[in-house]
């Protein structure tokens, strides 16, 4: 493994993390299942964190419209039944430019799945399926990449106006490159919402830690502390175990990971976007990521010690 230049994808086993190295964070989990991937064929199902985040209420107000998020992963499965038909506005492949961009590991559609899955009589539903996605593939089918792939890709939400950028990776130590170009989108008006790193309690890496970011931690059905979750700076939390979403080969899966609850709360904000007004804020292309904060924080039912803790934040954020 080379300690410079690359990024490393984590879709199963948790290995140590080198400074230099971005890692995804989902966790595969054998817990038991709550609710069955094989149904999904039959009737389109609900995930059961939607109906505990209060998502479902939201929807009759909005679904996501007009809200730009750009999903940096390992590309996406664009025959999927589900996806095929979403509201895909764009996908890019920085790896190979000249070739489609490809989810050659199932972790970049089992996030897209969670935002955007197309609400139809089968399979799951995203939590915005209305919203404009863009896929910027920056993995490759070892799950590796570089860093630099990262800065294209936020160069190119700044150019395209993008709203909301997922990022479910994460690396131990800060990266100057990386670090450089979060603050740039930012000050663009860009949320950037970063998974913690599945660290089974150790530090919460970057670019969660960025004070830009607004980083997520996972909790249970329970709403308790995932055991793969971290410390340190952690902003909020939502559901991240056993959550159903779609996987590659027209397939559906249960996985679990900070990935999973980023995935949520970035979703989450581009309900709020779509709808500003419903919460007290101006059109959309004048909200920044302390604007949104504040509306997370009073959405937010405390967990933990009181007020914000180093390991759930502010707690789960959920609708009313």
């Amino acid at each position: 493994m080379h300690k410079h230049k690359k990024l490393f994808l984590l879709s199963g086993a948790i290995f140590a993390i080198l400074s230099s190295i971005l890692a995804a964070n989902l966790y595969m989990s054998n817990n038991p299942s709550t609710q069955n991937p094989q149904q999904v064929y039959k009737k389109q199902i609900i995930p059961w964190s939607y109906k505990k985040l209060g998502i479902t209420k939201i929807w009759k107000f909005t679904r996501g419209k007009n809200v730009k998020i750009a999903i940096l992963d390992s590309g996406i499965d664009l025959n999927h039944p589900d996806l095929k038909h979403a509201n895909i506005i764009k996908t890019i492949n920085f790896i190979e430019p000249n070739k489609p961009a490809v989810d050659e590991t199932g972790h970049g559609t089992f996030i897209a799945g969670i935002i955007a899955a197309q609400n139809n009589n089968f399979g799951i539903v995203g939590i915005a399926p209305e919203a404009e996605i863009y896929i910027l593939k920056i993995l490759n089918k070892k799950l590796e990449g570089k860093v630099d792939l990262v800065v294209r890709a936020l160069d190119f939400c700044i150019k395209n106006k993008i709203n909301i950028v997922n990022m479910s990776f994460s690396t131990s130590s800060d990266n100057p490159k990386l670090r450089k170009a979060v603050l740039k989108a930012t000050k663009h008006g860009i949320i950037i919402v970063a998974s913690a790193r599945n660290s089974f309690g150790s530090k919460a890496g970057f670019p969660a830690s960025y004070p830009e970011v607004i980083s997520v931690a996972s909790v249970n059905y329970k709403k308790q502390i995932s055991q793969f979750s971290s410390q340190g700076k952690i902003d909020f939390c939502s559901f991240g175990e056993n959550i159903l979403s779609t996987a590659p080969n027209n397939s559906y899966k249960l996985s679990s990971g900070n990935s999973v609850a980023a995935a949520h709360l970035t979703a989450i904000i581009a309900l709020i976007l779509s709808k500003p007004e419903k919460w007290g804020l101006l059109p959309k292309h004048s909200i920044n990521k302390d604007k949104i904060y504040n509306i997370l924080l009073k959405l937010s039912e405390d967990l933990g010690e009181k007020g914000k803790d180093n390991i759930f934040g502010f707690g789960l954020v959920k609708f009313k």
